[in-house]
């Protein structure tokens, strides 16, 4: 990442840090999106055993609110049952994106267990 790259993400942080809570999920939910079309647009390895229908819930319940927290829970806990969690991948740079994409889903998880800002810039600065 060059110099002016550090730079916007050291503002962006330092403007997430002055959020409330709810507009730091807020936040977070924003810069998920952004990779919700890219991420489903390749076809995920089969044997992933993860259905894109999975990951298209998930960024809907994220971008829900509140009332979809338990339902994103349970879809959070049925995708850390896909065999890829219990594989070993050597990605290519779709599947690298794919990758870093359901990792951050996993962390917004967490920041709906643990709100706070340090969650929020990892979701933020995962993306």
């Amino acid at each position: 990442m060059d110099q002016k790259g550090r730079l916007k993400n050291v503002v962006q942080i330092e403007r997430s840090a002055d959020l409330k809570p709810v507009h730091q999920r807020q936040a977070a939910v924003l810069a998920l999106w952004r990779w919700r079309a890219p991420v489903l647009a390749f076809e995920l390895d089969a044997e992933w055993g993860i259905n894109p229908a999975v990951l298209e819930s998930l960024f809907q319940l994220a971008a829900s609110g509140e009332q979809s927290d338990r339902a994103y829970r349970r879809a959070i806990t049925d995708l850390r049952t896909a065999p890829l969690f219990t594989s070993e991948v050597d990605p290519d740079t779709i599947q690298l994106f794919q990758l870093e994409t359901i990792s951050s889903l996993l962390t917004f998880g967490e920041l709906l267990d643990n709100p706070g800002m340090d969650v929020t810039d990892r979701v933020i600065e995962g993306v």
